[in-house]
């Protein structure tokens, strides 16, 4: 499931240019991954491609987004309009195919009543009355851990999580962690045996 966020990806940037029908080894030469482990990932879930032709890309495209569950479309809570929260609500604010943003909230003042597409910042006083007006499938969380908590308490089964915290008190809860700083320590452990760096 790591590597399948990355197959529709560049199958994506296939169909951008044009390209129809689209082979494992091609597939595996784009990512550097070995065109064996790519068949072997697709045939897991019963998708099979045709021996010298590959794969129709439409098919492909589809096959993979109902793998990951992108037939379906999200109601997303972003919880903290700061920088990342701000990104993040304006890149699904103009897109609501899959992942729709329904409820933004923030404690600052000077931000709250702004609106994204048809979305206004609101306070986090108001967190779990809205959220029990207005079901949410996924919280993005941006601010203190505590916040956690009170979204767990809430109901909310999914949270997207860009604190540095680790969150796994939460029985049902569903977390994924996007801590920018954990790629920053992969890329420094593999340059690592470079070092002394030439100046």
């Amino acid at each position: 499931m790591e590597r399948m966020p990355r197959y529709l990806m560049q199958l994506y940037r296939f169909k951008t240019a044009g390209i129809d029908q689209v082979s494992s080894q091609m597939l595996g030469d784009s990512l550097r991954i070995k065109d064996t482990q790519i068949r072997k990932d697709l045939s897991y879930f019963g998708v099979f491609g045709k021996a010298r032709y590959g794969y129709n890309i439409d098919f492909l495209i589809d096959a993979v987004e109902k793998i990951l569950g992108l037939n379906n479309q999200y109601r997303v809570a972003i919880v903290g309009f700061g920088r990342i929260g701000r990104a993040l609500a304006h890149y699904h604010g103009s897109d609501c195919h899959n992942f729709c943003v329904q409820l933004i909230f923030d404690t600052d003042p000077a931000v709250i009543g702004e609106v994204v597409g048809a979305v206004p910042v609101e306070s986090m006083d108001l967190l779990e009355a809205r959220l029990a007006e207005q079901t949410v499938d996924i919280a993005v969380l941006t601010v203190p851990e505590e916040v956690a908590d009170r979204l767990a308490m809430a109901g909310v089964k999914s949270i997207y999580n860009f604190t540095a915290a680790e969150l796994h008190r939460y029985r049902d809860v569903f977390i994924e962690n996007a801590q920018i700083a954990y790629g920053m320590y992969k890329l420094a452990h593999r340059i690592a045996g470079h070092w002394p760096r030439k100046r």
